[in-house]
């Protein structure tokens, strides 16, 4: 019977990581998206106003409510094993009421910061009212967040998954919908638009908890009669969230941290280099609204991959399995290379037709073409802070990355003031940033394991790929722009509502890019970059994509 419920428990938890994970990467995907289509409706401008105002909103809901889902759900369970249903329900009702109070008092804080924080700390008056519009949403995501951490304490992770989802396809949906509706009246306007779309986005999902809570109370509260209940006082409740969530918190302030200095800097920087208010607003927008989601997009199989290493990190670390530990390092390690060089070059020669395609302005071909070569440092820092997660060095990733963040400080504030310079400086900032912080994640990683990263294998050889992949984009770019050139021109009448200049970028860089994905992944595995050992250390996807390739002598042992 034991072994049985273990199995049984087993079964539940991979089946609820699977449901989270899926729809973590329908998220992901959506919100890496949505600011392409988005950057046509607002232009440059109301990009720019709209990107102000998120990531200061984003520190303070970070600061508000990061890490409580976990330290909830974690205390929720510790109740539920020893049938303590009373209180896994106090743990609920005490979370729900601070982060009730919490989100009150941040939303608040917002309201009433915002004209200061807009007028004084950005030099934009404007985003005032993205700002105000935005700052509700803290509110609902601080209650969320209680909902979620109970009912993942209860190991139901559907409520949470179906949450997120709805909460985005509402945000998306709003977002468009206000953004055009309201940037008819005025640029400011279409981005508080925008910008409330994550006020809908919070609050519906909200109303779906509630809706799911109450359905199941009945189901809780008979558990409640039955069961070992022992409460505590609520200062000590209040004292075990805290304690649980503040390190959590820490570690996910940095992100937000890093695009609040970003937006606080660069807009008055960039004024200081002699740009008017409204053009720093559009080089901003052109900077954040529009390349760098592009480069977060390659980050979405990097994060996937390392999500996947870390369990298996872990339990070869526990098990002092030190050669297992220092194989699985090297190979994420390596994944990060194998991703980011390519995804990179590409960017970086395709920057021109890629900036006319999505957002039909050459303008943003400038910071995507130097922001490109971020994504291989993103992805190295990205595939290294995990490696560390597993070891259980939860601190060090976080020390490295403020370390690096310091540098990016200092470059944004000097560099992005002069003019020659100037929307480039952030992006510069940024490259040293990642890079300082990948640098010390391999160096923490090789002192905490032993561990020496194969040059040829880690970095040569992906090199190799990628220059070959190069080489190939180049030839074939301009000989497919001539031979599609007068296929569009015939295809343009059929299509009134596209621009020509943007069909042919479109039609040439989806070819080119398909082109370069086939000669990278043939490359790949012809030099053995990748050998079948280490495809199958990933797990679930990695066996079955071994087998495939190896059945067209694709993979070298």
């Amino acid at each position: 019977m034991r072994r049985g419920r273990k199995v049984n428990e087993g079964n539940k938890f991979f089946k609820g990581a699977l449901v989270l994970a899926v729809a973590g990467a329908i998220v992901k995907f959506l919100g890496a998206v949505y600011r392409i289509p988005l950057y046509s409706i607002l232009g440059p401008e109301g990009i720019g106003l709209f990107q102000a105002a998120y990531p200061v909103y984003s520190m303070m809901l970070s600061i508000s409510i990061a890490g409580v889902p976990v330290a909830v759900s974690k205390l929720v369970a510790d109740k539920l094993a020893r049938k303590n249903y009373g209180g896994a329900l106090q743990v609920f009702r005490v979370a729900l009421f601070l982060m009730t109070a919490t989100g009150l008092i941040v939303t608040g804080v917002l309201l009433l910061g915002a004209r200061y924080y807009a007028e004084n700390l950005l030099g934009v008056p404007d985003v005032f009212y993205p700002l105000v519009a935005i700052a509700p949403a803290v509110l609902f995501f601080a209650v969320k967040s209680a909902f979620r951490g109970f009912f993942q304490g209860q190991q139901k992770m559907v409520p949470t998954a179906l949450s997120q989802i709805i909460e985005q396809l509402v945000r998306v949906a709003t977002i468009f919908f206000l953004a055009s509706l309201l940037v008819r009246q005025s640029t400011e306007m279409g981005a508080a638009g925008a910008a409330f779309g994550t006020v809908t986005g919070a609050a519906v999902a909200l109303l779906l908890l509630v809706y799911i809570y109450f359905r199941q109370k009945a189901d809780f509260a008979r558990l409640i009669v039955t069961g070992n209940n022992k409460l505590q006082s609520t200062r000590s409740v209040i004292r075990e969230i805290f304690v649980l969530a503040l390190p959590l918190t820490i570690s996910s302030i940095v992100l937000p941290l890093v695009n609040a200095v970003d937006s606080t800097l660069i807009l008055p920087r960039l004024q200081v280099a002699g740009f008017s208010e409204t053009r720093a607003v559009e080089m901003f927008g052109d900077l954040t609204g529009a390349a760098m989601p592009l480069i977060s997009l390659p980050t979405i199989f990097t994060v996937a991959i390392s999500a996947s290493l870390i369990p298996a990190i872990a339990n070869a670390s526990a098990t002092n399995n030190q050669r297992l530990v220092a194989s699985l390092s090297n190979l994420s390690t390596r994944l990060g290379a194998i991703i980011g060089l390519p995804a990179a070059l590409g960017i970086f020669l395709l920057a021109e037709p890629i900036s006319i395609m999505l957002f039909a302005n050459i303008e943003v071909a400038r910071p995507l073409t130097f922001a490109a070569f971020i994504i291989i440092f993103l992805s190295l820092q990205q595939t290294t802070a995990p490696v560390l997660q597993g070891l259980g060095k939860t601190f060090v990733p976080v020390r490295n990355t403020f370390i690096g963040l310091g540098f990016k400080v200092a470059l944004n504030y000097i560099l992005t003031a002069i003019p020659a310079v100037n929307i480039l400086g952030p992006v510069i900032g940024t490259i040293v940033y990642f890079a300082v912080a990948s640098f010390l994640n391999f160096r923490a990683i090789s002192k905490t394991v032993g561990w020496r990263v194969s040059l040829w294998q880690s970095a040569a050889k992906p090199l190799l790929n990628t220059l070959i992949m190069g080489g190939a984009v180049l030839a074939v770019y301009p000989l497919t722009f001539r031979l599609l050139q007068p296929l569009v021109g015939r295809l343009q009448p059929l299509l009134p509502a596209f621009d020509q200049a943007r069909l042919l970028a479109s039609f040439t860089v989806l070819i080119v890019v398909l082109i370069g994905i086939v000669v990278y992944g043939l490359s790949s595995l012809l030099t053995g970059t990748i050998t079948r050992r280490e495809l199958e250390m990933i797990p679930r996807v990695g066996p079955k994509t071994a087998r495939i390739l190896s059945r067209f002598r694709l993979l070298r042992r």
